[in-house]
């Protein structure tokens, strides 16, 4: 399979410095031959594509959702605090 991305000169920039200190190519960072990464590079996409990969089974009681459900139908009115936050943002 072959994925693409594009990524911030500065991350790219970090990938290269990276090869190059470990004599390796870019590819060879990006897709290992082995298990044991050397070093990690994480970054907000690479992390995103990763969850999107781990399939987890979510089970929510029944409860639960009824509860969900009647506080999207009715929710509750805004507090002090929040009336006071949106009046300052509104100015």
């Amino acid at each position: 399979m072959r994925l693409e991305a594009t990524i911030p000169d500065s991350r790219g920039t970090a990938v290269q410095k990276l090869a190059d200190e470990l004599g390796l190519s870019r590819s060879q960072i990006i897709d290992p031959q082995n298990a044991q990464a050397t070093c990690e590079l994480v970054t907000p996409t690479l992390a995103a594509l990763e969850w999107a990969l781990k399939l987890e089974k979510l089970e929510v009681p029944g409860s639960a959702l009824t509860k969900m459900r009647d506080m999207i139908a009715a929710p509750p009115r805004p507090g002090a605090a929040l009336r006071a936050a949106a009046e300052r943002h509104r100015r």
